[in-house]
């Protein structure tokens, strides 16, 4: 089989080949060139090693995250949950003014409850019991509950505004439950910024 010549891969000078698989001119260039590919064989292979350590690095800082948040109090996942069903109330609400005086400025939005969380925790999570709010009237009012009321009863109705003064039932939040509806609601207020995204 006639072999033709070709551009030595060292040098770039041309040579004619002695071997099928043969691309350097001489020993030099052959020296450099399986030098070169050892040392990309090796590059590569520290790459690999670096890449598998990151991985198990990443694993076992995932391990332990699952660890740590195991060993977390209810308290902990009722705050979590708290929060992310407030930040969708922030995003439902977010062009209306506050429940209590009706202002269109605050310093600060608070996701404010007709009933506290103290006085019905089983309302905590209940979007009907919780509207945007001041913080001059949820923080520094006591959530300034008489206008609270007008308003709550012109937005959810009276019947719903009923529901909500009559409901007496005791309810203890599971670690499962909060997780749930911290998941819930993250969901639901992504999925509602992703609808008013596409209607602009």
């Amino acid at each position: 089989m006639r072999i033709y010549r070709r551009k030595c891969k060292c040098c770039n000078e041309w040579f004619i080949p002695k071997y099928q698989n043969q691309y350097w001119c001489n020993e030099i260039c052959g020296t450099k060139i399986a030098l070169e590919r050892r040392s990309k064989e090796r590059e590569k292979a520290e790459k690999a090693a670096e890449k598998k350590l990151r991985r198990e690095e990443q694993k076992q800082k995932d391990k332990l995250k699952i660890r740590k948040l195991a060993l977390k109090p209810r308290s902990y996942w009722i705050k979590q949950a708290q929060q992310a069903v407030n930040a969708f109330i922030r995003e439902r609400d977010r062009d209306l003014p506050c429940i209590s005086c009706g202002t269109l400025t605050s310093a600060q939005w608070d996701a404010g409850h007709y009933r506290t969380t103290a006085a019905a925790p089983q309302l905590r999570f209940d979007e009907r019991n919780i509207h945007k709010q001041c913080v001059v009237c949820n923080q520094h009012k006591s959530g300034n509950l008489v206008p609270y009321r007008v308003e709550l009863i012109n937005r959810i109705g009276q019947e719903a505004v009923d529901e909500i003064e009559s409901n007496h039932s005791r309810h203890r939040w599971t670690i499962e439950e909060c997780k749930a509806i911290k998941a819930e609601y993250q969901q639901k207020l992504k999925d509602l910024r992703n609808s008013r995204s596409e209607a602009a």
